[in-house]
């Protein structure tokens, strides 16, 4: 199976100009297969999962409780995915509440609330250093970071969105990750999160579990859910942003489950193909087939 998963990974590689990387563990055996498995990418939202984790390690330490409150704030709203930014202020919600529309639908007012919350130190002191994820960063805010990717302010990113104006960002800094603040990742890294995860090591296996039942809540089904059959469970999130497209999470099947991760750094792709497809077009074509192959090679394999 191994050696049919490295060729599914080579040949989705030849149809794409930009980096292409994906993570596989298979958590029947503990076996696992990379592409790229070291290379950097950008989280986008994928972020959001190390968010979600400390929030659940601290309020298993007693810090805070899920049914705490907070009024949603004008000064909260952060331009991107999600709800909030579009309602008014006075709204109250509880640390549950934002912590699932972080997850359920991307909402970047919830997340940049919740990393503001537990901190980039907290995220790093708890998870990527006791992990060994020598290659992930999380040490900016989403809104800050939104403007430096597209290299412009807030009132001009919503000026052009309003517009319908195309962005374009192709081979930006940020996306090649150049800079010391950012948010990024690696197939591996994430791989060794979710296992943790999966396993109850993470935590403990209660509230390890409760994270999986908030990411099992993700709406998206653009990439690893896209070509799946129906009724697959997937704990995962999902992230974009311009040409990039990311899906991180755990798929469920009868044959067994495995982690996945895969990106794909469509702004880091040619010229020509940066300038002919619109958005994470690319990569869903590309990641949705591939996870589809991936999960057929996995089932036979076990069924056989």
């Amino acid at each position: 199976m191994i050696a049919q998963l490295k060729s599914l990974f080579e040949e989705a590689a030849k149809t794409v100009t930009g980096p292409l990387c994906v993570g596989f563990k298979d958590l029947n055996s503990g076996e696992a297969v990379y592409y790229n498995g070291d290379k950097v990418f950008p989280t986008a939202s994928v972020y959001k999962i190390f968010v979600l984790c400390e929030l659940f390690r601290r309020q298993k330490e007693g810090t805070f409780s899920f049914a705490d409150t907070h009024t949603l704030l004008e000064s909260d709203k952060s331009i991107g995915s999600g709800i909030l930014e579009l309602i008014g202020e006075g709204a109250v919600l509880s640390m549950m509440d934002y912590a699932v529309l972080m997850i359920a639908i991307s909402d970047n007012t919830a997340a940049d609330y919740l990393y503001q919350l537990v901190g980039p130190k907290a995220i790093h002191e708890n998870i990527i250093e006791p992990l060994g994820m020598t290659n992930t960063l999380c040490n900016a805010e989403g809104r800050s970071l939104l403007n430096k990717y597209y290299g412009m302010t807030v009132e001009e990113y919503r000026r052009k969105d309003a517009s319908g104006e195309r962005f374009y960002a192709h081979n930006g800094s940020y996306f090649r990750c150049e800079e010391p603040v950012n948010k990024q990742t690696t197939a591996r890294d994430m791989v060794k999160l979710l296992s943790a995860v999966y396993g109850g090591t993470f935590t403990d296996p209660d509230t390890d579990r409760q994270i999986l039942d908030v990411l099992f809540k993700c709406q998206s089904m653009l990439l690893i859910p896209a070509k799946l059959p129906s009724g697959v469970r997937i704990a995962h999130k999902t992230g974009s942003i311009d040409h990039l497209a990311n899906d991180c999470g755990i798929v469920y099947t009868d044959c067994g489950n495995y982690v996945l991760t895969m990106s794909y750094n469509g702004n880091l792709a040619s010229a020509e193909e940066y300038e002919s497809t619109s958005g994470i077009a690319k990569g869903k074509e590309v990641l949705g087939r591939l996870s589809a192959d991936i999960y057929r090679v996995f089932t036979e394999h076990y069924k056989e």
